[in-house]
């Protein structure tokens, strides 16, 4: 188990719902298989089995899965079918058929169309971390994340989050890195990739895939007045990542380390011994590298670009993987 991409929320107001609680509340919004005349389902399908539930609870961190079964019916089939029976309809009745008729005809066809589609099921993975009052969703798509966000608060009733992001942009602090790359926290260093934009109407983008070969010429950019939107970065040689300039983390791999554990986990006795190792190794490694970069955000800006206010700075700060393995 590994996530790729990061949307992270806090929670405004403590998150206090144990497992029991959660397992209530996602009941009626439980997945259900997609109508055969509706284009889709959505709701809570089960991390590991529907006998476990549909909350997979571990060390203060409650795992779930938002999923959608989408019925496969592409729009070029239905207009291939509009089609015919539109020529049809000439023939017989010699005159083309009218917007309205041409309107009810596709509807029909998609109605007949639909129960005989092929159906998908998409999975969104989240959990919630007590502890640090997180909502973590694996996902590179803010508007998607969203989505997961308007579930869970459709099912429990409310829910007060707000996306995880500093009060100003990032960039700056990125571009003083990528300069001085001595200037980078202790166990952070540069890796690779970074993307360079323009700000204004006319924006252009450069997109740097060796940052130490092309350091003069990604200095030069910014002396022109490029933005530093993105930068790829090792952390404590465990994780390497893509952080944007609104605190997403994109293309999240585990280096030699943690594939090393990853394997060890995997040769454990059963499914359930591998699930939950790998969790835990999951869950406590990104409760370390987020709590490292909103620390590291927060030292190289005087005031906090994450808000004085900001709950997450008044959470518990352990050593994760020590603490939920």
């Amino acid at each position: 188990m590994w996530f790729n991409n990061l949307v992270v929320y806090q929670f405004n107001t403590p998150f206090e719902k144990n497992t029991d609680g959660l397992e209530q509340a996602l009941e009626e919004f439980r997945l259900k298989p997609c109508p055969p005349h509706a284009r889709q389902s959505q709701g809570f399908a089960a991390p590991l089995d529907e006998e476990k539930g549909r909350v997979y609870s571990l060390y203060g961190c409650h795992l779930l899965v938002a999923a959608k079964e989408v019925r496969l019916l592409p729009s070029s089939i239905i207009q291939a079918v509009l089609e015919e029976k539109n020529n049809a309809f000439e023939l017989n009745h010699n005159r083309p058929m009218r917007r309205a008729e041409t309107l009810q005809l596709k509807e029909e066809i998609e109605f007949d169309l639909l129960p005989k589609a092929f159906s998908v099921q998409k999975k969104d993975w989240f959990y919630i971390d007590t502890n640090k009052q997180w909502l973590v969703i694996n996902s590179a798509n803010p508007n998607k994340a969203s989505e997961v966000v308007t579930l869970l608060t459709k099912a429990l009733g409310s829910l007060d989050t707000s996306p995880l992001m500093p009060d100003s942009d990032l960039s700056p602090l990125f571009a003083n890195w990528l300069i001085e790359p001595t200037s980078l926290p202790e166990g952070l260093v540069l890796a690779k990739s970074c993307v360079l934009v323009t700000s204004g109407e006319d924006k252009s983008q450069y997109t740097c895939k060796d940052m130490e070969q092309n350091r003069e010429e990604l200095i030069t950019l910014l002396s022109q007045g490029y933005l530093v939107s993105s930068i790829e970065l090792v952390w404590q040689e465990r994780i390497q990542f893509m952080l944007t300039g609104n605190f997403l983390l994109k293309r999240l791999k585990s280096l030699d380390y943690l594939e090393d554990t990853i394997r060890d986990n995997n040769k454990l006795d059963n499914e359930q011994e591998q699930f939950d190792a790998n969790f835990s190794l999951l869950a406590g490694e990104l409760r370390d590298l987020l709590t490292f970069l909103i620390g590291s955000c927060h030292k190289k800006n005087t005031a906090s670009v994450f808000g004085a206010e900001s709950p997450i700075h008044n959470a518990p700060s352990n050593t994760a993987l020590t603490s939920i393995v």
